[in-house]
């Protein structure tokens, strides 16, 4: 029951993620683009069919009330027309639309357009714009635009009629008409289009820069320097798929558009980088590929700079693309064989990182071939002809960046979360140390009035008694009392207490303890807290390690002195130096190392510096510090 009380909130966050996740996407998907090509005869200069298909025209001219129809010859063009006459051509519009919406190609021609004998457009409003009352002139140069005409809904059943005008000079020798090109589509599917990629490209601008925020910030808290450079692929990688959009280049222009290789190439460095930061032994592979990746790319930019109006067909620039996508490709593909092999085994990143990887990339190629086999099986045959790692490269690299940004964010909040535990803990150990400080200077202070009063009431004994003898015993007693002197005396009152107080408690324990030196100022820079955490940290270790289980003679040596400028303190104790090792090199876990920790950050406040080294049976830990 305790079990379905935990579970049940993490299954009702994945509901919700899940619901509002696709909720989300519907804007991503565009509206289903119908679009009918209504063109007689020729469609992309290729014969619609041998057997020619009118798709419902009539194509014809009028004078008044009289009409002509005119011939086709079966290729597009329609015989029987004068030069310098208007033709027209109509059909019913029995297709179901929504917003419907007329594209015409017009060239050097001019049109007009009826809807049941309706005008609905004309290029010549000057004109009499009536059905067989009209002569279009011919324009006096190309139109590139292409003329587009919304159509009312109720169009169903009307009929479209289009005006075109015919030369006054002859085209090739032959008199023909040839209506121009005709497609009615849906008219809001365009802008669907654009709705659509705007919005997928904001959601994913949009994660990504929130990915990248977070792994900057993730830096900046741990100073994890793999961190900074995934976050700097993070926001290379937003670039890069911004620069891929359709409406870049009415935003940014040409030049910011022709920046897209290199950051598509940085990106990947700069990931080939983290992934090396959090690889283990071998690494040295890695390197070296990733380091040939970026002289290629120094290459690249160098050649575009000197030739930045260089053709495809420059040796150059035919050199470096290949050339960056098989070193992209080679690092990639050793950072799956070395962690699958060695790195899984050895931390945290690579143990999540080479199972996933190795499912996302099938993932995405049966993708791919579902939703284009074609253009998939042309691909491989163009790797299999001309050695080309491109298509293969470009599709597998966002597996592999999709997963390292996912698992780099959940080891940065996994860090996070280390961190938060690692500050509690230690705010806890130093609040008990400034209590042990506070017990041990009371103790002391208790002590010292206790020495005092004895000291009076012996005296007051002596005073009052008549016996020679026992006057004699007290006074030896008062002259015993007078020379008894804490065990370390250094010159500083505080530095003293704590000491006198630990080492007492680690000879209770049975821990030898050998004072070689003890010599301090009367003042240090320190405040009484921070040296309060610096020495019996020091001494808690110290302690703790020598009372381990198998530690034969227990000792510890101090040796503290003033050296130029500074204060060295040195405590040396027995130990396993196995155990010392171990929690030396571990990752950060909570409760380990929380005491050494604590030690190099009051050494690092003051401007000094902390080593430990260990031998065979002991452990060594040194601290200077500044005196000014």
């Amino acid at each position: 029951m305790k079990k379905l009380h935990k579970v049940l909130p993490v299954i009702l966050a994945l509901i919700l993620c899940l619901l509002f996740g696709a909720i989300l996407t519907v804007y991503t998907v565009p509206m289903k683009d119908v679009s009918l090509n209504l063109s007689l005869g020729m469609e992309e200069g290729f014969l619609v069919s041998e057997t020619y298909d009118d798709k419902g025209w009539t194509v014809y001219t009028q004078n008044g009330d009289t009409r002509t129809e005119l011939e086709p010859d079966g290729l597009g063009g329609y015989l029987g027309i004068e030069l310098g006459q208007t033709f027209y051509f109509s059909r019913v519009l029995e297709e179901d639309l929504d917003s419907p919406t007329l594209q015409i190609a017009p060239v050097n021609r001019n049109f007009s357009v009826w809807l049941d004998d309706v005008l609905i457009y004309t290029d010549c409003p000057e004109l009499d714009n009536r059905i067989g009352f009209l002569s279009l002139p011919m324009g006096e140069w190309d139109r590139s635009d292409l003329i587009t005409i919304s159509l009312p809904l109720n169009y169903r059943g009307k009929t479209l009629t289009i005006a075109q005008s015919f030369p006054d000079y002859t085209e090739g020798g032959s008199v023909k008409a040839y209506p121009t090109s005709v497609v009615l589509y849906c008219g809001y599917s365009y802008e669907s289009g654009l709705i659509a990629e705007s919005f997928r490209t904001a959601v994913l601008m949009t994660a990504s820069f929130a990915l990248g925020v977070m792994l900057l910030l993730s830096f900046l808290l741990l100073r994890d320097v793999s961190m900074l450079f995934l976050s700097l692929s993070a926001f290379l990688w937003m670039t890069s798929q911004l620069i891929d959009t359709s409406f870049c280049y009415s935003y940014f222009g040409s030049q910011f558009v022709s920046l897209a290789p290199v950051i598509k190439q940085l990106a990947s460095g700069v990931q080939l980088i983290f992934l090396g930061i959090q690889a283990g032994k071998y690494r040295k592979i890695l390197w070296t590929v990733t380091a040939a990746y970026f002289l290629s790319i120094a290459a690249f930019i160098t050649v575009s700079l000197l030739f930045p109006t260089f053709s495809p067909s420059n040796p150059a620039f035919l050199f470096a693309g290949p050339v960056q996508e098989w070193l992209a490709f080679a690092g990639f593909l050793t950072v799956l064989l070395l962690g699958t092999v060695f790195w899984r085994k050895e931390n945290w990143f690579y143990h999540f990182f080479c199972p996933l990887v190795w499912i996302a990339i099938p993932c995405c190629w049966v993708y791919l071939i579902l939703s284009n086999p074609d253009e998939v099986a042309n691909q491989i045959v163009l790797f299999l002809q001309d050695a080309s790692i491109s298509y293969l490269y470009r599709s597998t690299l966002p597996a592999v960046t999709v997963t390292t940004l996912f698992l780099a964010a959940a080891q940065s909040l996994k860090k996070g979360n280390e961190y938060r535990i690692e500050r509690r803990l230690l705010d806890e150990r130093r609040e008990l140390t400034l209590s042990s400080y506070e017990n041990l200077r009371r103790q002391h202070e208790e002590i010292m009035m206790l020495r005092h009063d004895m000291n009076r009431h012996f005296q007051t004994l002596r005073s009052i008694s008549t016996d020679g003898q026992v006057n004699s015993y007290l006074e030896e007693l008062i002259g015993q009392n007078q020379k008894i002197r804490p065990v370390v005396q250094s010159g500083h009152q505080m530095l003293d207490i704590i000491l006198n107080g630990k080492l007492s408690s680690a000879v209770d324990a049975g821990i030898t303890v050998e004072i070689i030196k003890a010599e301090a100022p009367e003042s240090l820079p320190l405040s009484d807290a921070d040296l309060c955490s610096l020495v019996i940290n020091v001494l808690d270790n110290a302690i703790t390690a020598s009372s381990a289980a198998g530690i034969v003679n227990p000792y510890i040596r101090i040796d503290i002195h003033v050296k130029g400028n500074f204060l060295a303190f040195l405590c040396e104790n027995s130990a396993d130096s196995k155990m010392i090792q171990m929690a030396e090199t571990k990752e950060t876990v909570p409760k380990h190392g929380l005491g050494l920790k604590i030690i190099q950050g009051v050494a690092e406040r003051y401007g000094g510096m902390v080593s430990t080294e260990y031998g065979e049976h002991s452990y060594q830990l040194r601290a200077v510090l500044p005196l000014n």
